[in-house]
């Protein structure tokens, strides 16, 4: 085995005290340390904020049907709530007139 040398490793200048200059260079490399991190916490918490402004609903599926939604969103290269949105929107155009008429019946009942 070989000696360990303590000249100037990390522990070393860990324990020595430093001069005012180091201290200070290393207190500016803290705060923009510490700016950096501050700053990505505040971009992920508004991507957050404005993925989460889009209305929610939590919904049980069967097994054959989640399995169902696994297959089909993988097929269509996106996520399921990409594949859900895209067959509300195919149901909305093909529904149109029906849901005309039951808002029409509806506005009469009030």
């Amino acid at each position: 085995m070989t000696k360990k040398t303590f000249t100037e490793s990390e522990a070393l200048s860990y324990l020595t005290p430093k001069t005012q200059d180091e201290h200070d260079t290393q207190q500016a490399h803290n705060e923009q340390v510490t700016l950096k991190t501050q700053k990505k916490q505040h971009t992920q918490v508004t991507q957050r904020t404005r993925v989460q402004k889009l209305p929610r609903v939590n919904m049980a599926f069967s097994e054959e049907n989640l399995e169902h939604l696994h297959i089909m969103s993988r097929i269509e290269g996106g996520s399921i709530t990409a594949y859900v949105n895209k067959l509300i929107e195919a149901d909305r155009e093909t529904q149109t007139a029906r849901v005309k008429r039951f808002i029409k019946v509806v506005d009469q009942d009030v």
